[in-house]
């Protein structure tokens, strides 16, 4: 049975809004990658002072209090005095350690963070990857900064750097078939997209297998920019 679905997504794509809709549609929470930096900023802080700057965050951070994690050995870079500054490295440790207990929690869907990679021997987590054609991506991030004129490259780098990042965590390279249940193109709109998702993770454990006729790629990988 299903409990989690992690969506990883290129950037542009529109892949925290696909979350956001499979979310709401399945009735899970979300735990995306803005959560997951908001929980590391409060870190530090007690649980009321916590809950009056992010009463979300401060959930989360909870779950992991119960969960037993040492919080201590993720978090101690945490100032609350200025809680716009993280580092990148103890951020994605403490984001390991949330990701593992939402997962044993369930019914959450969890975006990026290379949850993909960090689930992938569980059979209880469906692994959607949102990608979409660059001239569409370009076309999302002219709409978000109209005034920048390097979006294509900016594209590529970002694409890069997440590639990177987790082939040094994982060793995976994060547009590996693989790694997914469901490849899913955004163009065809997102709420297509999310009810193609949610219709998708119905199917593992019922027995259901494709006809002859039915065998069909479910989609074509994007390749590296």
């Amino acid at each position: 049975m299903i409990r989690v679905i992690t969506i990883t997504h290129q950037c542009g794509s529109g892949g925290t809004q696909l979350a956001s809709l499979v979310a709401r549609k399945v009735g899970w929470e979300l735990l995306d990658h803005q959560l997951m930096d908001r929980i590391a900023r409060i870190a530090n802080l007690d649980a009321r002072t916590a809950a009056k700057f992010d009463p979300q965050a401060a959930r989360w951070w909870r779950v992991l209090q119960r969960a037993k994690i040492n919080l201590a050995a993720c978090c101690t870079y945490v100032s609350p005095r200025r809680l716009d500054e993280v580092d990148d490295r103890s951020v994605h440790a403490l984001a390991m350690q949330l990701i593992q207990a939402a997962a044993d929690i369930g019914e959450c869907v969890i975006v990026g963070r290379g949850a993909q990679c960090l689930l992938q021997s569980r059979a209880d987590v469906f692994n959607a990857l949102a990608f979409a054609p660059i001239e569409e991506r370009v076309q999302a991030l002219h709409a978000r900064w109209p005034e920048r004129r390097d979006l294509q490259a900016l594209l590529a780098r970002t694409d890069s750097q997440h590639a990177e990042s987790i082939r040094q965590q994982y060793r995976r390279d994060w547009l590996d078939p693989m790694l997914y249940d469901l490849c899913v193109n955004t163009s065809i709109g997102l709420d297509r997209a999310a009810t193609l998702i949610n219709e998708a993770v119905v199917f593992p454990g019922t027995g259901w297998t494709p006809t002859t006729e039915e065998e069909v790629p479910l989609c074509h990988l994007p390749a590296q920019l």
